[in-house]
Formats: structure tokens, C-alpha cells, sequence
């Protein structure tokens, strides 16, 4: 945009009007409000210009989208992050407690995989507990060792 020398005018405005433009300019990344003030200008009139105003709102439309988009992400990728790490926790304890040898782990594995692909991502702990996915060997449980006793 070619840069041309500001004048001032004069316009009246309601103080909700002003309150808005003094809250929202920076959000904007506006170093000024008169900035702003201008951006909303040539944003409406090309609204009001446009032969087609879906040619004109499609770009803006799609900014819009994309920034809620990424906030979105940003919120579902951090609260990942923090169940993985309950998860993780979780699973050392149990490692901890149970030692399972390496081929029944990958036998663990592959069930675990198969039981998922039939019921198409939708596994539950009440539909496993329903119909039980039967171990075929015994787990190690040597390890719990002697200081453990269920009748605590």
C-alpha cells in the first residue's frame, strides 16, 4: 500500500463504539486505534464493494477458521500430552508391580490390536469386562513379592 500523508477528521462515535476499538486494536496487532479504525474501513467497504461478497468473506472466512482451529488444537494437543503422561505413569507402576516376559507382551500386543480393529476404536473397560478377552498363559506374578498381601 502506498504511503500517504494522515490528516485528522473529526467523527462522532458512541462511547461502546470507542470502548470496542480501544479493547480490540491490539488484538489486531495495531500499533494505533486510528490503524484499526482504517482496517475496519477498508474491511467494510470491500464487504459492500464486493460483486460477489463470498469471493471477499471465503479468504477472511478461512483466517478466521484457521486461527480458531489452531487454538483448538493447541488445547486438545496439550491435554494429550497430559493424559499420556497419567498414562505413562500408570503403566510404570504396573510394570513395577507385574513383570510380564517379552513374548507375552507382544502377545499382549497383538491382541490388544485385534480387539481394537473389532470393535472399530470403540474398546471399553465395561465391554471387556462383559465378554473377557481370555489369557492363554500366566503372568508373572512372582514379583508382587511377600510384602504385598490382598487380605489387607
Amino acid at each position: 500500500m502506498e504511503t500517504q500523508k494522515k490528516k485528522k477528521y473529526a467523527f462522532w462515535l458512541n462511547q461502546d463504539t470507542k470502548s470496542m476499538v480501544e479493547d480490540s486494536f491490539q488484538k489486531d496487532n495495531c500499533q494505533s486505534q486510528s490503524e484499526f479504525v482504517e482496517n475496519a474501513i477498508r474491511f467494510y467497504t470491500g464487504y459492500l464493494s464486493a460483486k460477489d461478497a463470498t469471493e471477499y468473506l471465503a479468504p477472511v472466512l478461512a483466517q478466521v477458521l484457521r486461527g480458531t482451529l489452531d487454538v483448538f488444537s493447541a488445547h486438545v494437543n496439550r491435554n494429550l500430552f497430559r493424559l499420556a503422561v497419567e498414562e505413562a505413569k500408570t503403566w510404570n507402576i504396573i510394570a513395577g508391580l507385574i513383570h510380564v516376559a517379552p513374548d507375552q507382551l507382544k502377545h499382549i500386543h497383538n491382541k490388544a490390536i485385534g480387539e481394537v480393529k473389532r470393535l472399530k476404536g470403540t474398546l471399553t473397560y465395561e465391554q471387556l469386562y462383559k465378554d473377557p478377552v481370555p489369557l492363554e498363559y500366566d503372568l508373572d506374578t512372582d514379583a508382587l513379592g511377600d510384602d504385598m498381601d490382598v487380605d489387607e
